[in-house]
């Protein structure tokens, strides 16, 4: 039982540390064998280059926040977009009150030190910091295949 409890467990660690392109290349391999060569380099390096198909570019990138259809020159267009997030710092302030009624405050019978007898209150606020989704980068398709892609200036 040991050994085989071992090399599953150390299988299971490295899967963990695994980057999400490898993660998709071992939950796929029917789509990456079928690759040309070229195209494996570029999808482990995580890069799409125009003429791939779907199916490079989803093991290259993962699955698009957002799919849209339309045409180009008479011919059916398809767009992936893809999120990025950027990070939003915010300072906010405030005061609160309650009326948690008598007897219920935490600072004697009468609630907190704001509060008076209707029960507590205080002040509330400092730095936060949040992320907005925005759209990183996209990819366009005619006929399945890439025809353009952008990515971020960083």
């Amino acid at each position: 039982m040991k050994k085989i409890l071992l090399p599953l467990t150390l299988i299971v660690m490295l899967a963990s540390c695994a980057s999400p392109i490898e993660r998709r290349l071992t939950r796929n391999p029917e789509l990456y064998q079928k690759l040309p060569e070229s195209q494996r380099v570029d999808v482990r390096m995580g890069r799409v280059a125009e003429g791939m198909g779907k199916d490079a570019v989803f093991l290259a990138w993962g699955r698009p926040a957002r799919v849209q259809t339309g045409q180009r020159n008479g011919k059916p267009l398809e767009r992936w977009s893809y999120n990025d997030y950027q990070p939003v710092y915010t300072q906010s302030f405030g005061f609160y009150g309650g009326f948690g009624g008598l007897g219920r405050g935490c600072n004697g019978p009468f609630g907190g030190p704001f509060g008076g007898p209707f029960g507590g209150g205080g002040f509330w606020g400092g730095p936060s910091l949040d992320y907005v989704p925005m759209e990183g980068r996209s990819v366009e398709f005619v006929g399945g295949k890439v025809v353009g892609f952008t990515t971020p200036v960083r």
